[in-house]
């Protein structure tokens, strides 16, 4: 082979090598994300919910749930968990209208813990057209 052939061939091996590195990198430092929930983020709902779902992008142990009011904590049946699981149904009982922040706090397969919140609002009062919430939004 000529030189500048060889060089050439070096140069592509050493991209090809960094842009594998790259990737495993990416995939090393990903976390858990909850990719849908029930009521979603940013939803308007008319009918105060019996339960809320959580769904993970791969399983976790949810050790943390908290439903927030303004001002107060709603009682809900959340227990930390020791099984992972990427989806997860806790019963709200005694919810009334208003707003409503959901802070959750996960540990994923790699070990990391991870939290995050998003909030919701109960209203009766308002239209179907002004819902944010009919099947479920994603976070």
């Amino acid at each position: 082979m000529k030189h500048s052939q060889v060089t050439l061939w070096t140069a592509s091996r050493l991209v090809v090598s960094a842009l594998f590195t790259l990737m495993i990198s990416a995939t090393a430092f990903a976390h858990t994300a909850l990719t849908e929930a029930t009521p979603g983020d940013g939803a308007m709902i008319k009918q105060v919910p019996a339960h809320i779902n959580l769904r993970f992008n791969g399983p976790v142990k949810l050790v943390k749930l908290e439903l927030m009011g303004v001002g107060h904590e709603m009682p809900t049946n959340f227990e930390s968990n020791s099984e992972a699981r990427d989806a997860f149904t806790i019963e709200t009982p005694g919810m009334h209208p208003g707003a409503f922040t959901v802070n959750w706090a996960v540990i994923g397969e790699d070990g990391h813990t991870v939290t995050d919140s998003y909030s919701f609002t109960v209203d009766p009062s308002i239209t179907e057209e002004q819902t944010g919430e009919s099947a479920g939004n994603s976070h």
